[in-house]
């Protein structure tokens, strides 16, 4: 499993609330959670990202109250993996069970610049970019699967936007 998207920096540790504004979950309207995601840290972070993007944290993204929010926002927000220098363990688990791939790349993270294509092999544990190539922990079968489901069904709303078929 491939995922191929463009860089798209924070460089700062976060934590789930910086992710996303709690009132902001609570409206429980998608797309305002999408425009409001990392709004704390980036402003612009809403208007920059598009759907496939991989954000690279340079810092530690911390678990806790609000990490299942933290990832369906970023998910909401097109984000397709995350690459950081450190995770807290509640937060990969739930990215996994979500399809939302937490990579943790101390080394890699300074290098990936914001704009610059990244190529993620999830199932061999490589991150490249520019040439260089890094190793990740590559992710469980079951992880695998559910990264597969959401990937696909991100692509097929895609193609029913893009073909207006949603349109009624």
């Amino acid at each position: 499993m491939v995922i191929t998207g463009y860089a798209r920096r924070i460089s700062a540790s976060l934590s789930p609330s910086q992710v996303i504004a709690p009132e902001v979950v609570a409206g429980g309207d998608p797309a305002e959670i999408a425009a409001h995601c990392l709004a704390v840290v980036d402003p612009e972070f809403a208007e920059r990202v598009r759907d496939g993007d991989v954000l690279v944290v340079d810092g530690d993204l911390s678990g806790g109250p609000g990490a299942e929010a933290a990832v369906l926002a970023l998910q909401a927000a097109g984000v397709a993996a995350l690459i950081c220098r450190g995770a807290a363990a509640d937060l990969i688990a739930l990215g996994e069970r979500y399809g939302l791939p937490v990579l943790s790349a101390p080394a890699a993270v300074p290098h990936l610049a914001e704009g610059a294509l990244l190529r993620l092999d999830l199932e061999y544990g490589r991150l490249s970019s520019n040439g260089v190539t890094w190793s990740v922990t590559p992710l469980e079968a079951a992880a695998l699967t559910t990264v597969r489901r959401v990937q696909v069904l991100a692509r097929m709303r895609h193609v029913v936007e893009e073909e207006g078929l949603a349109e009624g």
